[in-house]
């Protein structure tokens, strides 16, 4: 095959895979454009070849607190060139364009996208097309497709003249390229179902955590609201002393969800698949990178490995399509994953919440898909991100959870059950009794495995002051209590040690004292002991107007002591809970540096960035 337009990099920094996604489409497009493309993992960043480069698109993703990606994060501190290293022509010989991905409901909205396309540019790479910035809050995936419309036209200007338009083969089905085959293991205990080891460079960056995450056996899981709520938040604990894992108090943890067994068998057999049939996936060119560990059961990659209940990108349902026997039903989902589709797919698959196995199971059974195409296709089940719970200090052999049993109704009448919350909740360690189990197994048979899950630990922002007298004002409603849980738990040991602790204060806020209060009886042995020198309350829906946390903040009185610990004593802040609780309790603070600092809302912005720079002001937000 010839490339007429040349070279044609396409780096991603992805945290759950949809940046890769974008990068993968991309360069599938490109060779049909006759660039000699590729999708580049930032996971695998030198900067020799950063400089070899002639022509990249960068697709990069904002995660958190406007950080890079994991895998982005060494190519993010060599491009920024903070230590004045790089000449100003480094990457002279780049042309390039930027999509970030990011969401307005986080106060850094797309950093590291406009981050990226200034900093190339300063290291002398000429941009090619204009930046593009996607919003997952609205419409990320419609943002990507106007962006990359309007690129291949000036791309095929620029560097294929000669081609066609851009426009000719954007919505013709074709089956799409896979560069893996699923290979059956047929022996009975052969030597080929036995679990390979792969090197670090074997495998793929985004989904490392598949081979990597260790199992925690769960030793706790009880429920934290009372009856008087129908909903469910459980405090789960796991046993990390032989797993291999440490942690630092309220780091994250990440759990590896599994989908539940009915809808596994369920789409097994919607899809002709034998779900104990082995397998490996072995990539048909040398290079590409392993997608998950294999030899495995078709039961296992669908249970662990595949995002079968999450909403469907357009672009998937569109890799899905050749697949679809039925010509009603392959119509359909065409007319639903074409340019002109964007309202109706809107309308039947994201408005209604259906997910992959709705489309395959309900909507479209008439599914006849290759194993291969099926595994190298399917979304990628990302791990969940939880705070941790507990003090290192106090619980160094245990990681607590606390965790939201998330059930929403659909429009359609069905109910959608998170994915790892539901995992966890049913997670049920047997009864014990002086360490030794005491349930049998059934009908005389082998006791079932004990419940575990797979995890890893990554840093938090939350870390206590380096010097324990200096004051914490903690605030965090409903789940956002677990990091103040752990920080609570930390200074009570620092008193015990015999330090000289300064104050902590907390808001913590709910719907009702007696229906959903996590761990107020911990809270109340905390103040009496004196770990928590002040707690504030907010019960939304004790009165006719709903009280939360930023409005207790906001009393003068709480005003006041917030102003003096922050400006006076030097308190760290730490918010944790949802992005729009975060935004208000920000609002509150800003008010409180204005009326009491005396100062105008510039001095009060630049007091506020002040306090984020220095550390004293983290917030963890989703």
């Amino acid at each position: 095959q010839s490339f007429p337009a040349g070279e044609l990099v396409i780096f991603f920094g992805s945290q759950t895979g949809t940046a890769e996604g974008f990068a993968q489409q991309l360069a599938s497009e490109a060779k049909k454009h006759g660039f000699d493309a590729r999708a580049a993992d930032l996971e695998d960043f030198e900067e020799s070849e950063m400089a070899e480069t002639s022509r990249a698109l960068f697709m990069m993703a904002t995660y958190g607190e406007g950080e890079p990606t994991d895998n982005a994060a060494s190519f993010m501190k060599w491009v920024q060139n903070g230590e004045g290293e790089l000449s100003a022509d480094t990457l002279s010989g780049m042309q390039y364009a930027v999509f970030g991905l990011g969401n307005t409901q986080y106060e850094h909205f797309n950093a590291i996208g406009k981050m990226t396309d200034e900093s190339l540019e300063k290291l002398g790479a000429r941009r090619i097309f204009k930046l593009g910035l996607g919003d997952d809050d609205q419409a990320l995936d419609e943002d990507f497709e106007k962006w990359r419309e309007e690129l291949w036209p000036e791309l095929l200007r620029l560097f294929n003249p000669d081609a066609a338009t851009a426009d000719s083969s954007a919505d013709a089905v074709e089956v799409p390229d896979i560069a893996y085959d699923a290979v059956p293991c047929d022996g009975k205990g052969d030597a080929d179902k036995t679990p390979r080891a792969f090197t670090s460079t074997d495998i793929n960056g985004s989904t490392k955590h598949y081979f990597s995450a260790v199992d925690a056996k769960v030793v706790v899981n009880r429920e934290l609201r009372t009856t008087k709520d129908p909903g469910s938040t459980r405090h789960i604990e796991l046993d990390i002393h032989d797993a291999g894992v440490e942690y630092l108090t309220a780091d994250n943890c990440a759990v590896l969800p599994e989908n539940d067994d009915a809808s596994v068998t369920k789409l097994a057999k919607a899809l002709g698949f034998d779900p104990d049939l082995v397998f490996k996936m072995e990539p048909k060119e040398s290079g590409k990178k392993h997608l998950f560990p294999t030899p495995c059961s078709v039961r296992v990659a669908l249970k662990s490995f595949c995002d079968i209940h999450g909403i469907p990108r357009r672009a998937t349902l569109k890799d899905f399509v050749p697949f679809v026997k039925n010509p009603e039903h392959r119509q359909s989902l065409v007319a639903m994953t074409t340019k002109d589709g964007r309202q109706q797919y809107k309308e039947v698959i994201e408005d209604q919440g259906r997910s992959l196995f709705d489309v395959i199971v309900s909507m479209y059974p008439s599914f006849q898909i290759p194993l291969a195409h099926f595994m190298a296709l399917v979304p990628r089940l990302q791990p969940r991100y939880y705070t941790i719970s507990s003090s290192s200090t106090v619980h160094p052999k245990r990681i607590h959870l606390t965790v939201s049993v998330i059930e929403q109704a659909k429009p359609d009448g069905g109910v959608f059950h998170g994915v790892c919350s539901t995992f966890l909740q049913n997670l049920e360690p047997p009864a014990t009794q002086g360490g030794k189990r005491t349930d049998e197994g059934q009908h005389g048979g082998k006791r079932e495995a004990w419940p575990s899950c797979r995890i890893f630990v990554r840093d938090s922002s939350f870390r206590l002051p380096a010097d324990p007298r200096t004051p914490i004002l903690l605030i965090g409603p409903g789940t956002g209590i677990a990091p103040m849980r752990a920080l609570l738990q930390e200074r009570d040991a620092q008193r015990q040690n015999g330090l000289d602790v300064g104050p902590s204060i907390l808001y913590f806020g709910c719907k009702k004292r007696d229906v959903d209060f996590l761990y107020e009886d911990e809270l109340e042995s905390f103040r009496k002991s004196g770990a928590l020198t002040a707690l504030h309350l907010a019960f939304s829906r004790e009165t006719k107007e709903k009280v939360y946390v930023q409005h207790v903040m906001a009393r003068p009185d709480n005003a006041k002591e917030i102003w003096q610990l922050v400006n006076c004593q030097g308190a760290h802040i730490y918010v944790c809970g949802g992005t729009s609780m975060g935004a208000d309790v920000g609002k509150v603070l800003n008010d409180i540096v204005k009326n009491l600092g005396g100062m105008d809302a510039s001095l009060a912005t630049a007091f506020i960035d002040k306090l984020k720079a220095e550390g004293r002001y983290v917030q963890e937000l989703w």
